[in-house]
């Protein structure tokens, strides 16, 4: 790869060339998005709204910050999604960081967030919510967003995941209503809960080397291996469920849309039934909530 893949490096750049050459050089790598992404790493590299560069195309850019935007679309290039690159990742209606312990959170998991959301009615309902492999902290702070009412509790086995998404709750203003515990799933939680939700390791051992390099490259391998059959996390979540749950309450799983007849298998193996299922933007099913057969 060539050091500069843009041919911008001198005194004179401005917004408009810097741009456009960022898409031409994605277009050139082949990148599926490359007039968004050119627009995203821009905006933010060089702190600058989309309105501006529209209106203000000939605004100068400085040596520093041209090389810093150069250095970035070599990352794009080389395979880093823009979240990685920058540190952060929008997530239903927050800003979110992410560090390399934290899964990337993507548009498909909000599915779980629009179900959870579902359940949580009328919206001043006073709820209690545990969400297992908090991560960034993306869904349970999105719920806590928009149920005021509502309080969490999130796990995770990784200690620096959980301090990010504190740091998250913190920058989103959610800190006074999220709490965070090291735990291995629901293992260290009581039974208390109204609503369960998790986005747990789901991938196929066998499968992780296939997936797309921005995933299998970056994305931690601790939230993606489900185990042989990527359902070894599923197990443990709805075994643990009879001692987080009140004898009322759901839980709602994100899922891989060509394992929902397995998963709902190994839920009911432990007593619970699919009561609702939930489709994404694609169409495609991504999250199941889960009841006790017999609630």
């Amino acid at each position: 790869m060539v050091d500069d893949p843009l041919g911008l490096m001198n005194d004179d750049a401005d917004l408009s060339s810097l741009y456009n050459g960022v898409k031409r050089a994605f277009r050139e790598a082949g990148i599926a998005t490359p007039d968004l992404d050119a627009r995203l790493l821009v905006t933010e590299t060089l702190g600058v709204s989309t309105a501006q560069l529209i209106a203000n195309p000939r605004m100068r850019i400085s040596p520093e910050l041209a090389a810093e935007l150069v250095t970035h679309a070599r990352e794009r290039i080389a395979g880093r999604s823009i979240g990685r690159i920058l540190g952060r990742r929008a997530f239903w209606s927050l800003d979110l960081r992410i560090n390399q312990s934290t899964l990337e959170p993507r548009p498909e998991t909000e599915t779980v967030v629009e179900l959870a959301l579902q359940m949580l009615q009328p919206v001043e309902t006073e709820a209690l919510i545990a969400d297992l492999g908090v991560g960034t902290g993306a869904i349970l702070l999105s719920i806590l967003s928009e149920r005021l009412n509502a309080f969490g509790v999130g796990v995770d086995i990784s200690e620096d995941a959980l301090r990010e998404a504190e740091r998250n709750a913190e920058r989103n203003n959610l800190a006074d209503r999220a709490f965070f515990v090291v735990s291995n799933f629901g293992a260290a939680l009581a039974k208390r809960f109204d609503v369960v939700v998790s986005n747990p390791p789901y991938i196929a051992t066998s499968v992780i080397e296939s997936l797309d390099p921005i995933v299998r490259d970056n994305d931690p391998r601790l939230a993606l291996d489900g185990g042989v059959d990527g359902l070894d996390a599923y197990r443990i979540v709805f075994a643990q469920a009879d001692e987080m749950m009140l004898p009322t309450g759901t839980l709602i799983v994100e899922i891989d849309p060509n394992a929902q007849a397995e998963v709902i298998r190994e839920a009911e193996r432990c007593g619970l039934s699919a009561v609702s299922i939930a489709t994404d933007l694609n169409g495609d099913t991504r999250a199941i909530a889960l009841r006790r057969t017999n609630a």
